[in-house]
C-alpha cells in the first residue's frame, strides 16, 4: 500500500498520504510542516520556534512548537524527524517545491538541455503557481520571493524554447504566466511580445507594448529600456 506523504506548497497548501488528502491540520502544524519543507534541511528546534513565533519569548515559542508537533497526529506526525536538538522532514516525504525548483534550475541553466517534460503544459502550470499564497509570515514571504526569482526566468526560458519549436499557444501561456506574476518585469513582457510577433499578431504585439509602457510610466515614472524600444521599432517597420 502506498503510504507516501506529500506536501503541496505551490498553490493551496495540502498534505496527503498515498494520494488521499488529510483532514485539516491546525494552523501551527501547517506552518511547521511548510517551514521544514522550505528549509529542506535539519534546523534546530530553537531556530524553528524563534522563526515561527518571533514575537514570543523563547520559552513560550518552545511551548508553541511542542503544541504544533503534538497536534500533527498520525500519519502527518511521520513527516517530521526529531533528534535531540534538530527537526527536519522525514526521509521519503515528497515536496512539490523541491521538484519544481529542480525543473526551474534546469531551464535557466544555459549548459543544460531541457528534457521533453520540461517543456510541456504540466511544467508551465507548475511554474505558474505562487508559493504559499495568502501566507504573510516573514519567512513565507521571503521564500515566495526566492521562488519568484527562480521561476520567472524559467517561464521566460520555456517561452523561448516553445517559440523556437513553433509551439506558439503553449509559448503564449508561459509568457502570460510570467507577466501575471510580475507585470512590471520587462523580460517577461518582451517574451510575450516576441510570441505575438511569431504568431503574426502584430497588432496585439503593439498593444502589449503600449500596455506595458503605460503601466511602467504610471507605476514607476519610467520608460521601457532601449532594448524593448528597439524591438518595438522593428515591429513598426514590419
Amino acid at each position: 500500500m502506498d503510504d507516501t506523504i506529500k506536501l503541496t506548497l505551490l498553490g493551496d497548501f495540502a498534505v496527503s498520504v498515498g494520494g488521499h488528502p488529510l483532514p485539516a491540520l491546525s494552523t501551527a502544524s501547517r506552518r511547521l510542516l511548510a517551514f521544514l519543507a522550505i528549509e529542506d534541511r535539519s534546523v534546530t528546534a530553537a531556530q524553528v520556534a524563534r522563526t515561527l513565533w518571533p514575537e514570543s519569548s523563547d520559552e513560550r515559542a518552545a511551548g508553541s512548537l511542542r503544541s504544533a508537533l503534538a497536534h500533527l497526529g498520525n500519519p502527518a506526525r511521520r513527516a517530521v524527524r526529531i533528534s535531540a536538538t534538530d527537526l527536519d522532514l522525514a526521509e521519503g516525504v515528497a515536496v512539490d517545491l523541491n521538484r519544481s525548483r529542480s525543473l526551474a534550475r534546469r531551464l535557466v541553466d544555459g549548459d543544460a538541455r531541457p528534457v521533453r517534460d520540461d517543456l510541456g503544459a504540466a511544467a508551465v502550470s507548475t511554474l505558474s503557481k505562487d508559493l504559499l499564497p495568502g501566507w504573510y509570515d516573514d519567512w513565507a514571504l521571503m521564500a515566495a520571493a526566492q521562488w519568484d526569482h527562480l521561476r520567472l526566468p524559467a517561464l521566460e526560458a520555456v517561452t523561448a524554447h516553445l517559440t523556437d519549436a513553433g509551439r506558439l499557444p503553449e509559448a503564449a501561456a508561459a509568457a502570460l504566466a510570467a507577466v501575471r506574476a510580475e507585470p512590471l518585469r520587462e523580460t517577461a513582457r518582451t517574451a510575450l511580445i516576441r510570441v505575438r510577433m511569431s504568431e503574426g499578431n502584430d497588432a496585439e504585439a503593439r498593444a502589449e507594448f503600449e500596455r506595458y509602457r503605460v503601466l511602467l510610466h504610471d507605476q514607476l515614472g519610467l520608460e521601457p529600456t532601449s532594448r524593448l524600444k528597439k524591438l518595438h521599432s522593428s515591429l513598426e517597420r514590419r
